[in-house]
């Protein structure tokens, strides 16, 4: 009596489960589709938030939920045909060889994340599993007749009633592993799929909901982690394949790829305000690095003949759309390279990276609004040759003033060719009213440059050089011997925005001491100004071949070749601000 009492509680059991399927109720998150065979399929509506119930079934047996991978491979470990397939290596195998029959005698495992759930019947579930890097989808096949409860013993069935409790309890953006066959869909589309022998295992199961879309640039700045689940990952790939490419360039170029401080009780090798910090067992202060230059110039010194380096820099500085305190950069350094010759591997540089990033199955004239397709067509109609201009040139036919007979060391004869309005525009009101306490010459340059030149000569998308800057702006670089006005310094320029500053470094070490000294006399009148580094001096006295340096922001140029319009749409985590609220 007790017998056939506990198998009526089980029938009952199983009559309920059925009509859950039947009637969609899988903690009220189930719908009704239509399969192209007419069969009722159910479909998951992830719309709706995850229950309470779910998430308690969770807590209550974590370790089921949230298995250790070491257990989960140590339990296959004797069944020696399995092999282990990513999603993509799926596609390549099977579905892009267009396999037409199931491969009964090949047994794959494979991780994803569950993109779709489709229960057909009270026997058949149908997943779209989804690898979330490559966006790569596969079909897996559940169907109850073919499942085992144990790879290693093919007699033992699961229950009705298990299969059932499995697969309602899966929801979207689950993480599961899946074991299966190869083969193909019974239904007249015949797709390749994965046809499982086991329930899936979860690896990871959501317990809070995602929405559906995420387009408010507030909430995705506030969880970048929500927003690479709902909008994907594609910005941070191409950042990555961006780097890739470069380093890719430079190491074919045999250039060695170097590490320098970033740490150190001198940041120096440009102008701008360090980041300042203590050690805990030492009074000294120590600072952020600015720029790797004066090391990377080291190793140089040292012997090293190619190098170079793509690592933080910070800059104690305001955030905008296109500076943040810490950003990345890219230098390099090479022996005996003429200003000429590094214009030529600037060039040489941006044609290997817009090739390795266009997507050749694409046709240029069919891509008008993407900005890396049109500055690939100029480029490319422009023998991929940059523009040039000079710089005092340029600045004394828009000013007319000839620059040749002006003082470009001191300050007051910088401010007496501006006129008036110019200096309203361009200068605030304190460095107005005491120019020789607040203004360097170098300042002043750096503002005509950007109000006479960068604005009107460097704002289209076909990059552009402004070359020879006057030797005061340029105290690391090699002074132009047939001029000494001017230095052996180049910039460039897209749509008015700075990518790249080179020059032929200054190797005299009494020039370079005379050099450091001039801008640490600039300290009074501009804060951002070269400090003295003597043991750079020093260095340099062992001997430094001539050579040639390139900076190059990679953030900003990830910004110009992805459309992004702000610094923190490719960075990982934002912009400082950003970073601060996750």
């Amino acid at each position: 009596m007790l017998l056939v009492s506990r198998r009526c509680n089980v029938w009952n059991r199983l009559k309920v489960s059925r009509r859950l399927i039947l009637n969609c109720k899988f903690h009220n998150n189930v719908v009704v589709n239509q399969h192209i065979n007419n069969s009722n399929i159910l479909k998951i509506n992830t719309k709706k938030l995850q229950t309470q119930e779910r998430v308690t079934i969770i807590e209550n047996d974590l370790n089921k939920y949230y298995p250790s991978m070491s257990l989960l491979n140590n339990s296959l470990k004797e069944i020696n045909s399995i092999t282990n397939y990513t999603i993509e290596q799926f596609i390549d195998t099977y579905v892009n060889n267009k396999l037409d029959h199931d491969e009964s005698d090949i047994l794959l495992k494979i991780n994803g994340r569950i993109k779709n759930v489709r229960i057909a019947g009270k026997k058949m579930c149908f997943i779209d599993l989804i690898d979330t890097q490559t966006n790569k989808s596969l079909q897996i096949i559940i169907n109850f007749n073919k499942l085992n409860m144990d790879c290693n013993d093919t007699n033992k069935k699961i229950s009705s009633n298990e299969f059932i409790e499995t697969i309602s309890f899966l929801k979207k953006n689950d993480y599961i592993q899946v074991i299966g066959n190869p083969g193909v869909s019974e239904n007249i589309q015949r797709t390749v799929s994965l046809k499982c022998i086991r329930l899936p295992i979860i690896l990871s199961p959501i317990q809070v909901s995602l929405p559906n879309a995420l387009q408010d640039n507030v909430k995705i700045n506030k969880n970048r982690v929500l927003d690479y689940q709902v909008n994907g990952i594609t910005t941070i790939m191409k950042r990555s394949q961006l780097i890739n490419l470069i380093r890719k360039f430079l190491l074919t170029k045999q250039f060695i790829e170097v590490e320098t401080p970033i740490l150190s009780e001198k940041a120096n090798g440009a102008s701008a305000l360090p980041f300042i910090t203590k050690l805990n067992f030492s009074d000294s202060n120590l600072q952020l690095r600015i720029a790797p230059e004066l090391w990377l110039k080291r190793l140089i010194i040292g012997g090293f003949d190619k190098i170079f380096e793509i690592g933080k820099v910070f800059r104690n500085e305001s955030v905008d759309a296109t500076h943040n305190p810490e950003f990345t950069m890219l230098e390099l350094y090479q022996r005996y390279l003429s200003m000429d010759q590094l214009i030529l591997l600037a060039q040489d540089m941006f044609k290997f990276v817009l090739k390795g990033m266009i997507n050749p199955e694409i046709s240029l004239s069919h891509n008008n609004n993407e900005t890396i397709y049109q500055l690939y067509q100029q480029l490319q109609d422009n023998d991929w040759k940059f523009k040039k201009i000079e710089f005092l040139p340029t600045l004394s036919k828009e000013m007319g003033v000839d620059f040749n007979k002006i003082d470009l060391s001191r300050t007051q004869p910088l401010m007496d060719i501006i006129p008036f309005e110019v200096k309203q525009e361009i200068f605030n009101s304190i460095e107005l009213q005491e120019p020789d306490l607040h203004l360097s010459p170098q300042r002043i340059l750096d503002k005509l440059c950007g109000k006479y030149i960068e604005s009107r000569y460097c704002q289209t998308l076909l990059p552009t050089i402004i070359m020879h800057h006057p030797t005061v702006m340029s105290p690391l670089a090699k002074i132009n011997s047939l001029d000494n006005k001017v230095s052996q310094r180049f910039e460039v320029f897209i749509n008015g925005k700075e990518y790249i500053n080179a020059y032929e470094e200054e190797n005299c070490p009494q020039l370079q001491l005379q050099k450091f000294k001039q801008q640490h006399d600039f300290k009074n009148n501009d804060k951002e100004s070269l400090e003295v580094d003597y043991e750079y001096v020093e260095a340099m006295k062992s001997g430094m071949p001539p050579t040639g340096g390139l900076g190059l922001g990679i953030d900003r140029l990830c910004m110009l070749l992805l459309d992004k319009s702000r610094i923190e749409q490719v960075l990982s985590f934002g912009s400082l601000d950003d970073v601060n609220i996750q």
